[in-house]
């Protein structure tokens, strides 16, 4: 594969190449400080063909450098740190940030709504959401790969970083509305925050920094919720035309999940004006995929939640539904790992089950229907069917556990080849 394509959102079967990848770091996370200027130059001077299909205004520094953070940065090659862990004795209120910078406590605690200070103060923002690749304050260590498995491990530090993250919303006009998921809304005072937000364009900077620090600490399924939110915003409701290029550049390429990424490109090509200009996305594959969103309430276990398994999964649910994406290498392809489920392996039986009798119910009952595959099965159906015509219509739930069991053991076969019993969930 040409190792122009920086955009590997596309790429289905050919293993994703990571080499000729460059990019510097600014203050606050997008690609800021070029390399070589003619072999950058020469680099642009030959497209691939995906990049002729999307010439006009994309962003190619921010696809090498979004591409790269993606990938795990291939081309780092990380300090000799002598085993200290400047960032985690941040998050461990051990240290000061630098430079003239006080305890994360105090942070969390005193500056939650001085919001003149978060503006103003470019100092705090690399040591709240480090990153592997350095920025302009060099008194800010780059993370390394200890202090990335270090910070998911320790449950004190994991709760500061998302107050950190609720403090950064905050500051924007927004309002995490679920800890599980991700999903954000607009907060009360959006109105004030959103105009601060249009008028202070390296927020955007901050925001992408956000973004992939999310991705690094443990919190990757944060991601898309949050991208979502803005390209529901700039291109939906209008309300910040400050922010929509860097949503478009930058935002939407930070999400690690290819499927969740595809989705977003494709909600941003549906809404966006004109759309035959849109060059984040090749038109023919994104007019294939359907069109998603991010559900609007959490996702609870309940008979709703197997029956979802009828309808394509929205890969934009997948955080709702503790799931996270990763780079699976071996296939050169995105994949999605499952995680914990809402809804445990027996609750979702006992709805498969039930569905299942009353299926049977229906069918037996028929004056005509299809000859059932044996006499032995017709006999257990029929029983079944007697078993509740004579039982009271207070005692509906009250079976045995014996009589679970059985009809768990009859059914068993047909459940299975519905697909009620998934085998991610077995």
């Amino acid at each position: 594969m040409d190792d122009l394509d920086c955009d590997s959102t596309w790429e289905e079967d050919e293993e994703e190449d990571d080499e000729g990848l460059s990019a510097g770091g600014d203050e606050d996370g997008e690609a800021g400080a070029p390399g070589d200027a003619e072999e950058e130059e020469e680099q642009e001077a030959r497209p691939s063909a995906l990049q002729s299909r999307m010439m006009e205004s994309r962003n190619w520094r921010a696809m090498r450098d979004t591409r790269r953070y993606r990938h795990h940065y291939p081309d780092l090659v990380e300090r000799d740190s002598n085993g200290d862990m400047p960032n985690l004795s941040f998050y461990r209120n051990e240290i000061r940030f630098l430079p003239n910078g006080c305890f994360i406590e105090d942070i969390l605690q005193n500056w939650r709504e001085d919001y003149d200070l978060l503006e103003n103060n470019h100092s705090y923002i690399q040591w709240l959401f480090p990153l592997r690749e350095p920025g302009v304050n060099w008194h800010a260590k780059p993370l390394t790969k200890r202090e990335v498995e270090a910070f998911k491990s320790c449950k004190e530090v994991g709760e500061r970083f998302i107050q950190a993250y609720e403090l950064m919303l905050g500051f924007y006009g927004i309002q995490l509305e679920d800890r599980d998921t991700g999903k954000v809304r607009r907060a009360q005072n959006y109105q004030k925050r959103f105009q601060n937000l249009n008028c202070h364009s390296h927020n955007n900077l901050r925001i992408t920094r956000i973004l992939k620090s999310l991705g690094e600490l443990g919190l990757e399924r944060y991601q898309a919720p949050l991208v979502r939110f803005f390209l529901e915003e700039t291109l939906v409701h209008q309300e910040l035309p400050g922010v929509r290029q860097s949503a478009l550049d930058y935002f939407v390429f930070t999400v690690r999940c290819q499927r969740q990424r595809r989705a977003l490109l494709r909600y941003a090509w549906e809404h966006f004006q004109p759309r035959h200009e849109f060059v984040w996305g090749p038109h023919d594959k994104l007019q294939r995929l359907p069109l998603h969103s991010l559900p609007r309430a959490p996702l609870t276990a309940g008979p709703k939640q197997s029956e979802g398994k009828d309808r394509p999964e929205d890969p934009l649910e997948a955080g709702a539904q503790g799931q996270t994406c990763r780079l699976e290498r071996e296939e050169g392809r995105d994949s999605v790992v499952k995680g914990p489920q809402l809804a445990s392996v027996e609750t979702q039986e006992v709805e498969a089950l039930e569905r299942d009798q009353g299926e049977e119910a229906t069918e037996s009952q028929a004056e005509e229907g299809p000859e059932l595959s044996s006499p032995k099965e017709s006999k257990k159906r029929k029983l079944e069917v007697n078993r509740r015509q004579h039982q009271a219509p207070g005692d509906s739930g009250t079976q045995s556990a014996s009589e679970v069991e059985k009809i768990a053991l009859n059914l068993e076969g047909c459940a299975l080849s519905q697909g009620s019993i998934s085998p991610e969930t077995q």
